[in-house]
């Protein structure tokens, strides 16, 4: 009588069995003593695991959603630092384009070693100034985004007013403020200054940025006039009344930027609102003003606003969830 197929099959894999480990501790004997407690580990992790065929065999049978439920339960282990793990949780929670971080999320670790981090949230137009300076000098840097809808309890211990940017360095330093972050970096790599040299041109751009920080309330005041269905005829007018003296201030200044012949710091400072005219519903306010329109296209073929800008539909879609103060805004795109 010859004996079933099956049974054969499971002999020889029960052979396999009693001859391969035995086999693999003399390979792991004749190793240094220092690369044996590894391999050895590894070892005990695979005898632990079922094989193919009884993985099969035991998902398939009674015992098998029991086994199923013991398997996927098991947890990850935790993220050691300097490791695979570290660096993939590192990977996750930094960079412009990571999912931002709330309520419930830990607060991530040191900065490393010649690194600055920023505290951002993608669509922040205050944020977006100091990602503008850190790409235009070429800072080596990360970024953390902050759900600025449910900040987390940490962020506070950050930035004492729980906004955005703030500026951490590798020895626990925090800057805040966004004219104050982009001076600091100004500052602390001069490789490549944005700022004049000559002290009145300096406070030029400081003046010139204090009147323009006039402009962006009345931006945001008109875009919730048309979406709450008011009269915005009044901030439009009010709005356009200051394009023109800023209109008046870049031909007296007789250079192509706000700043001289190339872009400067002042640029930066005041792009972000430019760059969101179109989801403000602002854009043909530029045409009573010929000089800031060539001022725009000019910008736009600057590599550092070229690596941050938004597209205006994304930025529409991010608005309509902000003003419906939903968590899911700051991720929205992602």
């Amino acid at each position: 009588m010859q004996p079933c197929p099956r049974v054969c099959h499971a002999r020889r894999i029960s052979r396999h069995r009693r001859t391969s480990i035995p086999s693999a501790l003399r390979v792991v004997r004749s190793l240094p003593i220092n690369l044996r407690g590894s391999l050895l580990s590894v070892q005990r992790r695979r005898e632990t695991l079922p094989t193919k065929e009884e993985g099969g065999a035991k998902l398939r049978g009674g015992a098998g959603g029991k086994e199923r439920r013991r398997l996927q339960g098991k947890k990850s282990l935790p993220p050691v630092a300097g490791s695979v793990f570290s660096l993939r949780a590192r990977s996750k929670m930094s960079g412009e384009f990571a999912r931002s971080l709330g309520k419930g999320n830990v607060a991530p670790g040191p900065v490393p070693e010649g690194t600055i981090r920023l505290y951002s949230m993608r669509y922040c137009p205050f944020a977006q100034r100091t990602r503008l300076i850190l790409k235009a000098k070429g800072i080596n840097h990360e970024i953390v985004n902050i759900n600025l809808k449910n900040k987390p309890e940490w962020f506070f211990e950050k930035s004492p007013f729980g906004m955005v940017p703030v500026l951490e360095t590798s020895k626990g330093q925090l800057i805040y403020e966004s004219p104050i972050t982009c001076e600091y970096l100004d500052e602390a790599y001069p490789e490549k200054k944005l700022y004049p040299v000559d002290p009145y041109e300096k406070a030029y751009q400081k003046m010139l940025l204090e009147f323009f920080s006039k402009l962006p309330p009345i931006s945001y005041k008109y875009t919730l006039a048309i979406r709450n269905g008011e009269d915005a005829s009044a901030p439009k007018s009010e709005y356009q009344e200051k394009l023109l003296k800023l209109e008046e201030m870049l031909a007296n200044h007789k250079t192509k930027f706000f700043g001289g012949v190339s872009v400067s710091m002042i640029d930066y400072l005041i792009w972000p609102w430019f760059e969101r005219m179109e989801a403000f519903q602002l854009t043909e306010c530029l045409d009573h003003t010929p000089g800031l329109k060539c001022w725009v296209d000019l910008m736009k073929l600057d590599p550092a606003v070229q690596a941050t800008i938004t597209d205006p539909q994304i930025f529409k879609g991010f608005l309509e969830l902000y003003f419906n103060n939903s968590v899911e805004a700051c991720d929205y795109g992602l």
